[in-house]
């Protein structure tokens, strides 16, 4: 992980503690594993949410459905989950992040 993408992963931690008071490490250990388990079995896509999978599947399904989109940012602060998803995506190279 280059120095960029760790800047930008502290700081999107750093927003979630200011709005939503707890973030734990240990959950984005564990949802870093869930997502770099679904993305080496094909998991991850841009698909309406299923029961059958993880909820942090779901979510991170959701944010690459309206990655680039003006929906992204509204899909990304709705709640912890969709946090903990996005860190692990940026963290796998799912979703890539640029300068600004």
């Amino acid at each position: 992980m280059n120095k960029q993408t760790k800047n930008h992963i502290a700081t999107c931690v750093k927003l979630a503690k200011e709005r939503f008071g707890e973030f734990a490490e240990t959950e984005t250990q564990e949802v870093f594993l869930i997502i770099k388990e679904a993305k080496s079995r094909g998991m991850l896509q841009k698909q309406p949410p299923d029961r059958c999978l993880n909820p942090y599947i779901n979510a991170a399904n959701r944010i690459l459905e309206t990655f680039g989109t003006e929906t992204f940012f509204p899909t990304l602060s709705k709640d912890l989950t969709h946090i903990y998803a996005y860190v692990a995506l940026v963290a796998t190279n799912t979703i890539r992040i640029t300068a600004a």
